[in-house]
């Protein structure tokens, strides 16, 4: 039971760790995120949350390994979706958003057509940054993909361990 307990501390570090990366890449070296970079957090945002109430619940549920396997298979379809738009293999969505609008109750007409005309739209196949040749949506997909088989073998121990608790008595 301790290399699961270890396992879903170590996988939801990683997550936080992606985004954390996210974060710092956004906030501090000004890499303004896509649409499709925005969504691709919450599955891992998810999975932090998820691994921090398995560290400090005294009960062990059996069914969040297999949830939170079933997040990163989510997470591999988005990151899949992202990357196939980079590489022109599909349509990226038609519309996109800027996290630098104000509220729009706020405004009037006129004030909200110059924040539109006076932000920059960044587009989801067009790649800001690249390590080692890969795009940040490939290396989601990458670490999504090691992340679903973790908590796939974290969910067969737990299942293992459960299993033969049970069958003891």
């Amino acid at each position: 039971m301790t290399k699961t307990y270890l396992n879903h501390i170590s996988l939801g570090a990683i997550s936080f760790t992606m985004i954390l990366f996210a974060l710092i890449s956004e906030h501090v070296f000004g890499l303004v995120p896509c649409s499709l970079c925005l969504i691709q957090r919450y599955p891992h945002i998810f999975v932090v949350f998820s691994s921090v109430w398995l560290i400090f619940s005294r009960r062990q549920t059996f069914f969040m390994y297999p949830l939170n396997t079933l997040v990163m298979a989510f997470s591999i379809t988005l990151a899949s979706y992202h990357v196939g738009v980079e590489q022109g293999i599909f349509q990226g969505p038609q519309s996109c958003s800027s996290s630098n609008l104000s509220l729009v109750s706020d405004k009037s007409a006129e004030a909200l057509l110059q924040d539109i005309l006076n932000t920059s739209v960044v587009r989801c196949n067009d790649v800001t940054w690249y390590f080692m040749h890969l795009s940040m949506a490939t290396w989601n997909l990458i670490l999504s993909t090691g992340l679903f088989i973790g908590w796939t073998v974290s969910s067969l121990r737990f299942f293992q361990f459960f299993r033969s608790k049970s069958f003891s008595k």
